[in-house]
């Protein structure tokens, strides 16, 4: 999932349940788009982004980056467990227990936490 680019999609914080710490980052289908682009993003305990992410990739963390975050969360993290959602020219960090990106034709209201 490093450095993985999305080229023009536009990404969206669709949705997040805080009981289980679960966030949906979308690319929804529509005109000439066949298919959505999930961010599925599990255990999550800490986000930084803004609604929309326009030409997104996803990248590793820098040390400086890691260091920060667990400076503020208070506790060491494993590299794994932060990502760096990058997009006009800015860098928001995920930290959460698991990142899975599903590409599929589900109804554009469907989530994958059902």
């Amino acid at each position: 999932m490093s450095n993985t680019l999305f080229g023009d999609r536009t990404f969206q914080l669709w949705e997040y349940r805080v009981s289980h710490g679960s966030l949906l980052i979308r690319s929804p289908m529509g005109p000439g788009v066949t298919k959505n682009i999930d961010i599925i993003c599990v255990g999550v305990e800490y986000v930084a982004a803004p609604r929309f992410l326009r030409n997104m990739q996803i990248a590793q963390p820098t040390v400086d980056e890691v260091c920060d975050l667990e400076e503020m969360l208070g506790k060491p993290l494993k590299p794994s467990a932060v990502r760096i959602f990058a997009a006009s020219g800015k860098r928001f960090p995920v930290v959460a227990a698991g990142f899975k990106i599903d590409e599929n034709e589900n109804d554009i209201f469907d989530s994958p936490f059902d």
